[in-house]
């Protein structure tokens, strides 16, 4: 008898559901938290693709291995729930984008069919013309009937010209009958403008589809209903569940493992790893104080939100109106509806001027040559491949954790001439290291540490002082007295020692202002300097004592961001307040050739200002507090991890602190807005032409419509494409 083979517990495959055992499983993926077992390589590339059998066969981040298990679930919150569980059975982003075909409207089509065929025969009867021109009149109806949604969205003349055109087309051709013998064409004319105007319609909603798709793929997974706290007050903690539209700004709200969260909020009490925006594929770890996103989901943990927006203030949400006219509008869109309406006017004028210009005989070329204007006129291209892009770029943009506070901040993004990079925190992880501790003289080192450590309490977020910490205490050294500690924010501390000496711990200017020399120090410094590294100096009792040099490696992704900038012609500044020589170092890495150095913070924001006067718009990418004065500066702040927070409305706010997300939201930007103004030119332009040309009687209906169809073919899915340019250029991370 052959042995029993081995095996595990099966495990639903990520793709289909199936139940695999690891053990024998086709295909195995190692990804940053944790294997996938698939069946076939058929699961292996639809799950590749984004497709999910159901995001509960993710499985959760291993915890730290240094926390024991029992002290994780002692932190648990204790939750007694005042009604049932809410529901988690929502399908991930990917899953949702599924394209639906739009329907083809057979009915007008044939009725235009049927028109088109009997004007051919239109000069053997008289009842066949009549016939004709009823079916091109009943098809030119059934667009406007299908094409309602246009009406509602975009406005009265794009949606009623073309349709009208066509009927005047079919009236010109019947009055034309007995007055010459080609007059069967202008009934067929008649016929197929009315056919192209279905197909407008029908190109209009089949381009609208996939930014629809996308923005109801942000949308759908928000849950209806959230807990908050219950009115009742007991010793144990107590929550009911409500509808998420009564939620209001300030109010709190509770999330555990397996929700998606259905507010925008501040962490209050709790933590928990989330998956930070509806494209993440890594969860991340979420605390006290850290912002969270509407659409995040909790895969492990629970945490209280403090709502920052609700209902359709949600990040996620307004996309979808990104496109409308209203306060905070883009240019573009403006520039479109002004086209819209004046253009319709001058359609409308246009069609009158045809009946006195054209050069065609008799009332039937008059009307004909009006017809021919009203199916000409681009009214629709011109609004939609305006608008169509910013939702696009917006939603796809907020998949990608990359919050645009509105449509115009979207299109400044996308005017971006200069971009300033703070160095600390946005170029650089922003979590020092001290390297070397060099002391000049006959000090005791750890005495010296031991001072400068203890000042971390003036400023226990900043990093430097946490790196000193953390190396005292790695080295066992024990922390000093000091007294009087004061920050001069970009500079360093001043304190008293036990012994009255006054401790000064900052940049060069802070030792000289202070009356401290320090010639002694400088070689070793700039040493250190040459090196890419922070040199802070320590002076005690007016004489530098020792020099600190703290390492801050560069950011994954960092040269990889910058270049995207580059590709976009946009000139990159590194702004900091470290030494010229350390920034230096950093620029060099990353092929930047403008670096301004040494500044405080309040010089910072100047220096922003003054990039500006040279043309263009500035933007500046950084984080809340370290960055305030550059952000404030910059007519396009770009602010790191505030996505969700107050200080993400300030710019355009990312989930995570990934510069390259900063990168590509410039990108987006750029593009939405290229494609925006490429489509609208070409409607105007192009439109200009052909009316005008159709008004003198140059063109006929026919042509006319062919040609309307054709600007549509291009300009009607500005959205779409611009989706898959997205697609294929930012990856969802």
């Amino acid at each position: 008898m052959h042995p029993a083979r081995p095996s595990a517990e099966p495990l639903p495959c990520p793709a289909c559901g199936t139940p695999t055992d690891p053990l024998r499983a086709r295909r195995v993926l190692l990804l940053e938290d944790g294997y996938r077992y698939l069946c076939s390589e058929v699961c292996r590339e639809a799950f590749l693709r984004g497709e999910r059998a159901h995001e509960s066969t993710r499985p959760p981040p291993a915890p730290p291995r240094s926390v024991p298990e029992r002290v994780r679930e002692a932190t648990r919150p204790r939750i007694d729930l005042a009604s049932a569980s809410q529901s988690t059975e929502t399908a991930g982003f990917h899953a949702v984008f599924r394209p639906t075909p739009v329907p083809i409207p057979w009915a007008p089509l044939a009725a235009a069919l049927g028109g088109l065929i009997l004007g051919g025969f239109a000069r053997s009867h008289i009842g066949v013309a009549i016939g004709s021109a009823a079916l091109t009149a009943l098809s030119a109806g059934l667009a406007l009937a299908y094409g309602r949604p246009i009406r509602r969205e975009v406005g009265l003349l794009p949606w009623a010209v073309g349709p009208t055109g066509a009927i005047l087309a079919a009236l010109a051709g019947l009055l034309a009958r007995h007055g010459s013998e080609e007059a069967w064409a202008g009934l067929a004319g008649a016929a197929f403008a009315a056919m192209a105007m279905v197909l407008r319609s029908w190109l209009d909603a089949r381009a609208r589809q996939p930014v629809g798709e996308v923005v109801h793929a942000l949308t759908q997974p928000l849950p209806s209903r959230v807990r908050v706290p219950a009115k009742e007050v007991s010793q144990q903690m107590r929550y009911e569940e409500v509808p998420t539209r009564r939620v209001r700004t300030g109010e709190e709200v509770l999330h555990v493992e397996g929700e998606v969260v259905g507010v925008d909020g501040v962490v209050q009490g709790g933590e928990a790893w989330v998956l930070s925006h509806p494209g993440a594929q890594t969860p991340v770890k979420r605390v006290a104080g850290d912002p969270i996103l509407a659409g995040a989901r909790v895969t492990e943990g629970a945490v209280r939100l403090l709502t920052t927006r609700v209902g359709d203030e949600r990040a996620l949400v307004r996309v979808a109106r990104f496109g409308h006219l209203g306060r905070g509008a883009a240019r573009v869109v403006r520039l479109a509806e002004q086209v819209t309406r004046w253009g319709g006017m001058l359609a409308l004028l246009g069609a009158v001027g045809g009946l006195a210009l054209t050069g065609e005989p008799g009332l039937a070329g008059q009307i004909s040559a009006a017809a021919a204007v009203l199916i000409a006129a681009p009214l629709l291209s011109a609004r939609r491949s305006a608008e169509a892009p910013l939702v696009a770029a917006a939603a796809s943009a907020a998949a990608r954790g990359v919050v645009f506070p509105g449509p115009r901040e979207l299109e400044d993004a996308g005017r971006v001439a200069t971009c300033a990079l703070s160095t600390s925190g946005t170029i650089t992880e922003g979590r020092p290291e001290v390297v070397e501790v060099h002391v000049l003289g006959d000090d005791d080192e750890d005495a010296l540490l031991g001072l400068a450590a203890a000042t971390e309490g003036a400023a226990p977020r900043h990093p430097i002082g946490r790196a000193l910490r953390r190396y005292a205490e790695g080295r066992g050294v024990r922390l000093g007295t000091v007294r009087r500690v004061m920050l001069e924010r970009g500079r360093g501390v001043t304190a008293s020692t036990r012994n009255g000496e006054e401790l000064v711990l900052g940049n060069r200017q802070m030792l000289l202002d202070h009356g401290v020399s320090i010639a002694l120090a400088d070689e070793e410094a700039s040493r250190a300097e040459a090196r890419g590294h922070t040199a802070l100096f320590l002076g005690l009792g007016g004489r530098v004592r020792a020099v600190i040099a703290l390492r801050d490696d560069m950011r994954v992704g960092a040269r990889a961001a910058v270049q995207r900038m580059f590709d976009q012609r946009i000139v990159v500044v590194l702004i900091s307040g470290d030494s010229r020589a350390t920034v230096e170092v950093l620029a060099r890495q990353l092929d930047v050739n403008l670096v301004k150095a040494e500044l405080l913070p309040a010089e910072r924001g100047q220096e922003v200002k003054r990039l500006g006067e040279s043309g263009g718009l500035v933007a500046a990418v950084g984080q809340v507090d370290d960055d305030d004065d550059v952000l404030a500066a910059a007519d396009v702040p770009i602010i790191l991890g505030a996505a969700g927070s107050p200080e993400g409305e300030r710019g355009v706010a990312l989930a995570t602190d990934d510069v390259r997300d900063a990168a590509a939201a410039l990108w987006m930007a750029r593009a939405a807005r290229s494609e925006a103004l490429r489509g609208v030119g070409l409607a105007v332009g192009l439109g200009a032409i052909v009316v005008t040309g159709a008004a003198l009687g140059w063109i006929v209906p026919a042509a006319a419509a062919l040609f309307a169809v054709a600007v549509d073919a291009f300009a009607l899915p500005a959205g779409a494409r611009l989706l898959r340019r997205i697609e294929l250029r930012v990856p969802a991370r």
